[in-house]
Protein backbone atom coordinates (compact mmCIF):
# COMPACT_ATOMS: atom_id res chain seq x y z
CA UNK A 1 0.00 0.00 0.00
CA UNK A 2 2.94 2.44 0.80
CA UNK A 3 4.30 1.84 -2.60
CA UNK A 4 1.42 3.02 -4.27
CA UNK A 5 1.02 6.54 -2.36
CA UNK A 6 5.27 6.66 -3.44
CA UNK A 7 4.24 6.23 -6.52
CA UNK A 8 0.98 8.51 -7.21
CA UNK A 9 3.15 11.08 -5.47
CA UNK A 10 6.62 10.42 -7.53
CA UNK A 11 3.68 10.37 -10.87
CA UNK A 12 2.16 14.08 -8.88
CA UNK A 13 6.17 15.67 -8.88
CA UNK A 14 7.19 14.12 -12.46
CA UNK A 15 3.27 15.67 -13.99
CA UNK A 16 4.41 19.17 -12.23
CA UNK A 17 7.82 20.05 -13.20
CA UNK A 18 7.99 23.04 -15.48
CA UNK A 19 10.73 24.50 -16.94
CA UNK A 20 14.60 24.07 -17.12
CA UNK A 21 15.14 24.92 -12.69
CA UNK A 22 13.43 24.68 -9.75
CA UNK A 23 13.69 25.28 -6.35
CA UNK A 24 16.06 23.43 -4.58
CA UNK A 25 13.90 24.14 -1.30
CA UNK A 26 11.08 22.43 -3.91
CA UNK A 27 13.32 19.37 -4.17
CA UNK A 28 14.71 18.87 -0.92
CA UNK A 29 10.77 19.57 0.09
CA UNK A 30 9.32 16.92 -1.93
CA UNK A 31 12.57 13.93 -0.97
CA UNK A 32 11.53 14.62 2.62
CA UNK A 33 7.80 13.87 1.67
CA UNK A 34 8.83 10.29 -0.02
CA UNK A 35 10.50 10.15 2.23
CA UNK A 36 8.60 9.69 5.04
CA UNK A 37 5.88 8.33 2.80
CA UNK A 38 8.43 5.19 2.17
CA UNK A 39 7.30 4.12 5.97
CA UNK A 40 9.37 1.35 6.96
CA UNK A 41 10.89 0.44 2.91
CA UNK A 42 14.88 1.00 4.19
CA UNK A 43 16.46 0.27 0.70
CA UNK A 44 14.34 3.02 -0.95
CA UNK A 45 14.95 5.22 2.23
CA UNK A 46 18.59 4.61 1.80
CA UNK A 47 17.74 5.87 -2.48
CA UNK A 48 16.17 9.18 -1.10
CA UNK A 49 18.94 9.53 1.21
CA UNK A 50 21.96 9.37 -1.08
CA UNK A 51 20.07 12.58 -3.55
CA UNK A 52 19.18 14.33 -0.73
CA UNK A 53 22.93 14.33 0.04
CA UNK A 54 23.09 14.84 -3.90
CA UNK A 55 20.44 17.32 -4.84
CA UNK A 56 22.93 20.16 -6.80
CA UNK A 57 22.75 23.54 -6.33
CA UNK A 58 22.30 26.42 -3.64
CA UNK A 59 18.91 27.67 -5.02
CA UNK A 60 17.75 26.25 -8.18
CA UNK A 61 18.01 22.55 -9.12
CA UNK A 62 18.23 21.52 -13.31
CA UNK A 63 14.15 19.72 -14.04
CA UNK A 64 16.53 17.24 -16.07
CA UNK A 65 18.25 16.03 -12.75
CA UNK A 66 15.51 16.38 -10.78
CA UNK A 67 13.56 14.17 -13.19
CA UNK A 68 16.05 11.26 -13.26
CA UNK A 69 15.84 11.08 -9.70
CA UNK A 70 12.41 10.73 -10.26
CA UNK A 71 12.11 8.24 -12.55
CA UNK A 72 14.59 6.27 -10.78
CA UNK A 73 12.33 6.24 -7.87
CA UNK A 74 9.89 4.57 -9.61
CA UNK A 75 11.96 2.27 -11.72
CA UNK A 76 12.96 1.10 -8.32
CA UNK A 77 9.50 0.91 -7.03
CA UNK A 78 8.53 -0.95 -9.75
CA UNK A 79 10.86 -3.57 -9.97
CA UNK A 80 10.22 -4.16 -5.77
CA UNK A 81 6.49 -4.45 -6.39
CA UNK A 82 6.71 -8.14 -7.86
CA UNK A 83 8.84 -9.28 -4.81
CA UNK A 84 6.55 -8.00 -2.30
CA UNK A 85 3.63 -9.71 -4.21
CA UNK A 86 5.31 -13.50 -3.13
Amino acid sequence: MTDSIVQVEIDRLLASIDGQVTSHARVVDALLDLRTAADDDVQFIAVIDESLRNVPGRTTVSTDWWKTQLKSFRLILDHEAPESQN
